[in-house]
């Protein structure tokens, strides 16, 4: 069985190592509070993550950051079928390719004190990464070429809808129904990772809530990282490696395993529109 194409592990077969998922307080950050690579000194609450459609100049929308719960108050499971976020979202970005994506949470989530990701939440969440600076709608500004995945002048541009004619499906499940459906495609998430397959992104709860403890990033650059990086599975990337001592991590590098020697990075360009790439991870 595959390991899951997520932001935490390699694609080859097996998982490197185990992850302990260990009780972090009610504190914005998922490990130390050094800010990833192309990221703000101090960013505040949600930076990583921008609303809706995003222009040249727009100063993104920002949401408060929940408290982060303990491991033992995930529930573990639920209904196994989903509620799509309803209406139609703003364009993001001005690239070629248009991306139409749907936003959906599981129903039956025993929330319990743990603030709810409702639909809308989390679709909210997701728009704010795809429309934040260094994005992957920076492609439009910036087109990558990779001959290696077959890319020439590349550019996307992304719309949530909530009509079933998508590209793309973007779900957030509890552990055990990300475990089923991933399976059923080969990938093992083993109660904790996220994975993307076919036409469908899950988003496991546990990590969404709990982030990767000992990675040196915020809960909101966590979320930045682990969406820009299943949206860039969706685009046709497989893993990188880090591309030089003291650069910053691809985000299609497995970064929360082993750095490398990069710097945290949780967006697919940096700088002045510079896409970050690294030599491929063995699959």
């Amino acid at each position: 069985m595959l390991a899951p194409g997520g932001f935490d592990v390699r694609i080859n077969g097996r998982l490197l190592a185990p992850i302990s998922l260990a009780v972090v307080l009610a504190t914005a950050a998922c490990g130390l509070s050094t800010p990833a690579s192309g990221q703000a000194e101090n960013p505040p609450s949600g930076s990583t993550a921008q609303s809706s459609e995003r222009s040249p100049g727009d100063t993104p929308t920002s949401s408060p950051t929940p408290e982060i719960p303990a491991d033992a108050q995930i529930p573990t499971r639920a209904a196994g079928t989903f509620t799509t976020a309803t209406g139609t979202g703003r364009v993001i970005g001005a690239g070629k390719t248009r991306v139409r994506y749907s936003v959906s949470v599981e129903k039956g989530i025993a929330w319990g004190d743990i603030p709810a990701w409702k639909p809308d939440r989390f679709a909210a969440s997701i728009e704010q990464v795809l429309a934040a600076p260094n994005g992957w709608a920076t492609s439009a500004q910036h087109p990558v070429t990779n001959a290696a995945v077959d890319l020439t002048r590349a550019s996307w541009s992304f719309q949530r809808v909530s009509t079933s004619k998508v590209d793309v499906d973007v779900r957030l499940a509890t552990p055990r129904t990300v475990d089923r459906l991933c399976g059923a495609s080969g990938v093992d998430t083993e109660g904790v990772y996220s994975c993307k397959y076919g036409k469908t992104i899950m988003i496991n709860l546990r990590r969404w809530l709990h982030c990767s403890p000992g990675y040196p990033v915020s809960i909101d650059e966590y979320h930045a990282g682990v969406i820009n990086h299943e949206f860039g599975h969706f685009l046709g990337f497989a893993h990188m490696k880090c591309g030089g001592r003291g650069k910053p991590g691809p985000v299609m590098m497995t970064q929360t395993m082993d750095l490398g020697g990069c710097l945290p990075n949780v967006s697919p360009f940096v700088g002045n529109g510079q896409f970050v790439s690294g030599p491929w991870a063995p699959s």
